[in-house]
């Protein structure tokens, strides 16, 4: 669950910020929830009370304490937050590097900017590696980026890698459901393909980087083709 914190005090700038972080992450089928906090106080206070939060979108410029020094504050015991600073100024931009931001957006905020801010802190910082399965009661470890396709076969699943196949008692639909969201497309009711090794996505066929070509559906054509798509927009 991908967890943001909007901090800014002015209602409307605000509101309309958590609805548009709200809308590009529903686009990019990303699990998540966004809390907002009309001040840098109320937000160092949900997170003195244990608050946890993936990304912080601070307003530079607020009654009170001012974003920046929230963030200065928040850097003296947590690395790992990322920030991205909202402004209307560039009076602060030298001074925020030292807290090191994911980026600086100003205001009014436009769409693709917040969006392209979002997929990259995703990108860096939010993806699963590897795909844990259980084979002869032990939990076998896989890198996700291993993975060329997983193909259902008698109600076994194979994982095919360059190395070869590992075979699992589970499901296509099972292991669908455990791999994160937008890396992984359908391309046929009995195989799961890695986008990060597609080539090339036909009628009637995908083709991998290692040259293998994997049938595609007539029901899974047109998703497949959205999905490669969209994956490669955020890649």
């Amino acid at each position: 669950m991908y967890q943001l914190a909007i901090c800014e005090d002015q209602e409307e700038s605000r509101e309309a910020l958590c609805a548009l972080c709200g809308d590009i992450l529903d686009e990019l089928e990303t699990a998540h929830t966004v809390t907002a906090f009309p001040s840098a106080e109320a937000l160092e206070s949900a997170l003195t009370h244990g608050a946890s939060f993936d990304l912080l979108c601070l307003d530079i410029i607020m009654d009170g304490k001012s974003g920046m020094e929230l963030a200065r504050e928040l850097r003296e015991y947590n690395d790992q937050v990322s920030i991205l600073f909202i402004t209307s100024s560039e009076t602060h931009l030298k001074e925020g590097y030292s807290v090191r931001p994911l980026q600086y957006l100003f205001k009014p905020v436009r769409r693709d900017e917040l969006e392209e801010a979002l997929k990259t802190d995703l990108r860096l910082y939010h993806q699963p590696r590897n795909l844990s399965l259980r084979s002869a009661g032990q939990t076998v470890v896989l890198p996700l980026s291993d993975i060329l396709y997983l193909e259902s076969r008698n109600h076994t699943l194979d994982v095919c890698t360059e190395k070869g196949r590992q075979t699992f008692w589970i499901s296509l639909s099972e292991v669908e459901r455990l791999l994160p969201p937008g890396r992984f497309c359908r391309c046929h009711n009995s195989y799961l393909v890695n986008m990060e090794h597609i080539n090339q996505i036909g009628r009637r066929e995908v083709t991998l980087s290692n040259g293998v070509k994997l049938p595609v559906s007539r029901s899974c054509y047109e998703a497949a083709q959205d999905q490669f798509v969209r994956y490669l927009n955020i890649k």
